[in-house]
């Protein structure tokens, strides 16, 4: 079963929380997940995630703009109708990742047999478009495949199925230990065409506190994710939607001060020592005077 890892519209959705919560936010995890997304992944692209220009964010206190939003873009992820009443304040959050990147030459299409004996639609780019490389602890040669953007598309054949944050980290692993070979003349890879909905509910209850001191909370969270590939590019989409709570605190009325003896009363001037006018006003004179 395929498995994708995408954090940046995670971590730009929860900046986009901060632009109604106050900004800079402290989050605090509540499970093992969320303690290591903070530490490894959110910290470090907090600021990248904002320079992004593939990404958009939204976030609206009704859910029906959020929907919007992710139906214009392709996505069928929803979010259900927000609460709001004395005690929770709730809105929506939703992010969308769309890169779409051209090889630098168009390759060619073709066939490839898969280790289950099938046939499948496949692409073949050959080295003016691809670069090979081995990595560190890795069986299998990783092909680095040139678009013509600054983008760079990795590819390799891996036996051990990983998910969430141990498929992210293996492959940033693999990224930081290529070392190159000149073994092939191209590469052929399965053309692909993947929708899925990711498992993030690992996120929620995620918490922090607002510029106001409200406690704050991620309710509900989900993610679809998408992945084209053929011999003339790739296209990679991610969208993140999710349901921040604010906890409206309680207040207790305030009684009012109640002046219900003689009082003493004065008058000061900035400038001035003393004050204008000082009294000591009982019962006797508590009148109307009418007018001043």
């Amino acid at each position: 079963m395929s498995n994708t890892t995408v954090v940046y519209p995670i971590v730009t959705a929860l900046l986009k929380a901060e632009e109604i919560i106050g900004a800079q936010r402290t989050w605090r995890s509540v499970n093992p997940m969320q303690e290591r997304f903070l530490k490894e992944f959110f910290t470090p692209a907090r600021a990248e995630s904002l320079s992004i220009a593939e990404i958009e964010s939204i976030a609206s206190f009704t859910a029906a703009d959020i929907n919007s939003f992710l139906h214009k873009r392709g996505f069928k992820i929803e979010l259900p109708p927000f609460q709001s009443n004395g005690r929770v304040k709730e809105f929506g959050i939703a992010s969308v990742l769309d890169l779409l990147v051209n090889w630098l030459k168009p390759g060619s299409a073709t066939t490839l047999k898969g280790q289950d004996e099938q046939t499948y639609p496949a692409a073949r780019l050959k080295t003016e478009v691809s670069s090979f490389y081995q990595a560190t602890n890795h069986t299998y040669p990783i092909a680095q495949l040139k678009t013509t953007s600054d983008n760079l598309v990795c590819i390799t054949r891996m036996d051990h199925a990983l998910a969430n944050f141990e498929l992210l980290t293996y492959a940033r692993q693999l990224a930081d230990s290529l070392k190159p070979i000149y073994d092939y003349d191209a590469v052929v890879f399965p053309m692909v065409d993947l929708t899925q909905e990711v498992d993030v509910g690992w996120l929620i209850n995620l918490e922090t506190t607002s510029a106001n001191g409200e406690p704050v909370k991620i309710s509900q969270a989900v993610q679809e994710t998408k992945l084209t590939m053929n011999e003339k590019g790739a296209r990679a989409q991610s969208a993140f939607a999710g349901t921040v709570a604010v906890a409206l605190a309680y207040r207790v009325p305030k009684p009012d001060l109640l002046i219900d003896g003689p009082f003493l009363i004065w008058f000061q001037r900035p400038g001035l020592s003393e004050p204008l006018f000082v009294g000591y006003i009982t019962e006797t004179d508590w009148k109307n005077p009418g007018s001043l």
